[in-house]
């Protein structure tokens, strides 16, 4: 199929036949295998595009993020196995759910793929923005090496949750969940002991301090984000680890709880953390978090695993060969909450029969394990769980791995629901400005209850 207009649009990437070639001759794995339920011969987009060759070009919407590199590596390897054209078109984070929300809205048929983070999920699922994988492949069956994550791709209608019963929507691409970044050099200098506890990363963080060997103690994201989540994001491992939880029972009562006591004293907790940062925590985002701990100036993170590579940059990073990492710490209740930031690949609705098919059979190419090998040596991070066992993955990268593997019995979803969107943009302004000034944290938590509990009724989730 020729390509639409839009896809014309300046600042389109292309990844070069060339390149593709170079890469894929260089790559550190065998040959990709076939994947079940993709054509053995000419048909699927693996021989050539579904339909008689007639897809030759898949455009697929991306972000700029740590992971991007590895995932234009595969891309690449792809387009040289395939003939097909990936066209990964950048945007920002903030702008990424607006274009794929417009291009739906609009019937443009824009893109071939959705890039869905974990937090929009349930607003393309519920609106059926997206083709179930069966109803493109009836013979369609997910493999059981694909972490779940909650069920994150497998989504109830009924219930507007994601269940275990739920229509395959989708495939995980990047299996982010957080873990504790820490100085292992100054833990040891200082005989610090891996905290159990956030009480235990603040007394480590402090120590670090007065002892002058670093400038801060420990940081975590601050700033608001504009449609998706940020401070939210990285305040849901101490929330659910102090037993905190959104609403009173999702999928049956909506009613919000954020105001409970256990939120004040989870939020209470990660004001004190960022305390031990940078000055105007408002004003720090991931970037803003990586690069002081690139830095020198860190004892400590709690961050998506996705950052860990640019630690471990040594023409980026003074800390790189310095780190340790682990499960972040629990709560009171004893047991950690690593939460999700899974992106998700799913075909949009609307496409005809020879570009589902070819997106579709793309997404699972990507799942399965010997490009999950390839993207993980990439930097990426894997979501099949054979790939975290696999023996081509080096000692460096396991390092921060690991604790990943070992997160995964307490990881915990993100926010993703239908009113996602909305509801964060609320909790952001909020969390941001707690966090930002010494004033009681009670009434504040009141005050967003009701944001939260105005945008639930306004969803139609609450009478």
């Amino acid at each position: 199929m020729e390509p639409t207009a839009a896809r014309k649009e300046a600042g389109t990437r292309t990844i070069s036949r060339r390149h593709a070639l170079q890469i894929a001759l260089g790559a550190a794995i065998p040959a990709f295998g076939t994947l079940a339920g993709c054509s053995s011969g000419g048909g699927g987009a693996l021989g050539g595009g579904g339909g008689g060759g007639k897809v030759t070009e898949l455009v697929i919407p991306t972000h700029r993020s740590p992971w991007l590199n590895a995932y234009k590596e595969i891309a690449a390897s792809y387009e040289a196995e395939s003939g097909i054209r990936i066209n990964l078109r950048e945007f920002p984070y903030d702008g990424l759910r607006t274009q794929m929300v417009n291009a739906m809205q609009s019937n443009s048929g824009a893109f071939d793929i959705f890039q869905i983070d974990e937090p929009w999920t349930a607003q393309f699922f519920t609106q059926m923005w997206v083709t179930p994988l069966k109803k493109i492949d009836s013979s369609f069956t997910p493999d059981d090496q694909i972490i779940s994550y909650s069920n994150l791709v497998r989504w109830d209608a009924t219930s507007k949750t994601s269940s275990a019963n739920g229509d395959v929507m989708g495939l995980p691409l990047n299996g982010n969940v957080h873990i504790l970044m820490y100085r292992k050099d100054l833990y040891d200098q200082l005989g610090l002991k891996v905290p159990a506890t956030w009480e235990d990363a603040y007394a480590n963080g402090r120590k670090a301090q007065q002892a002058g060997v670093v400038k801060y103690g420990h940081a975590a994201r601050g700033q608001a984000s504009s449609g998706g989540q940020s401070i939210t994001y990285d305040f849901m491992p101490v929330f659910y680890s102090y037993g905190g939880s959104w609403f009173r029972d999702e999928g049956k009562d909506w009613t919000p709880t954020v105001n409970t006591d256990s939120a004040v004293a989870a939020v209470e907790m990660y004001r004190r953390l960022l305390q031990l940062g940078p000055a105007q925590p408002q004003t720090l985002g991931q970037a803003e978090v990586v690069s002081s701990m690139q830095s020198g100036d860190l004892l400590q993170v709690h961050s998506v695993v996705a950052s860990a590579p640019q630690m471990e940059d040594a023409k980026a990073s003074r800390v790189a060969g310095k780190m340790g990492y682990a499960v972040v710490p629990a709560g009171p209740a004893g047991a950690p909450a690593p939460t999700s930031g899974t992106w998700v690949l799913s075909v949009p609705s609307g496409l005809s029969a020879e570009r589902s098919k070819a997106a579709s059979d793309f997404i699972k190419w990507m799942l399965s394990v010997d490009t999950q090998r390839k993207f993980t040596l990439g930097t990426g991070i894997p979501t099949r769980k054979d790939v975290y066992t696999a023996s081509e993955v080096p000692a460096a990268m396991r390092s921060y791995l690991d604790p990943v593997a070992d997160s995964f019995p307490n990881a915990r979803p993100a926010v993703r629901y239908e009113f996602a969107s909305p509801m964060l943009e609320v909790v952001e302004k909020s969390l941001s400005a707690i966090v930002s000034n010494d004033d009681p944290v009670k009434p504040a938590l009141d005050k967003l209850n009701q944001e939260i509990t105005d945008v639930v009724r306004k969803a139609g989730y609450l009478k």
